[in-house]
């Protein structure tokens, strides 16, 4: 069976998947801890409408939907590029220890921005969940672009990551 490839469709697609596993992830973090949306209320309402400090005590919808549309579409760009990369990896094999390591540069970048550039955010959010979160997005667009592209197994079948 002959699959067409488009950068665009499946970078959105696992971009989307990514962003909805991340999304739902701490949605379920947030109503075990009797909390829904607070994750998406505080993050919006610091990163994203430049408040010092979160209100926390209730949920600010203008936060929710602004954050949730910002992370949908930094989870598309990000789809985008990793998806670009593994269409190139099936033939440059370099490029797939560079996929390897943008996702390890990724968590800790993600982590680092999180933690040392936003005070506010300090102490909010656990680092594991953080990691969790970002581990199961990385599982499920991997596995996904994994499917699509079968010649990309058998090329690492032949030549890893590189030489």
């Amino acid at each position: 069976m002959r699959h067409h490839h488009s950068v665009r469709r499946e970078g959105l697609i696992s971009g989307g998947l990514a962003a909805l596993t991340v999304a739902l992830w701490f949605l379920l973090v947030d109503v075990i801890n009797g909390r829904p949306l607070y994750t998406p209320s505080v993050l919006g309402q610091i990163l994203l409408l430049g408040a010092p400090t979160a209100v926390t005590d209730k949920i600010d919808t203008v936060a929710v939907g602004v954050y949730t549309a910002f992370h949908f579409a930094a989870f598309a760009l990000f789809g985008l590029i990793v998806t670009k990369l593994v269409h190139l990896a099936v033939n440059v094999p370099v490029i797939r220890f560079g996929i390897v390591m943008l996702f390890i540069v990724f968590e800790v970048f993600f982590w680092g921005f999180t933690y040392l550039f936003f005070e506010q955010t300090r102490g909010l959010f656990p680092r594991g969940s953080i990691l969790v979160a970002n581990t199961l997005a990385a599982v499920v667009m991997a596995s996904y672009l994994w499917h699509r592209h079968p010649t990309l197994k058998r090329a690492l079948k032949h030549e890893a990551l590189g030489s």
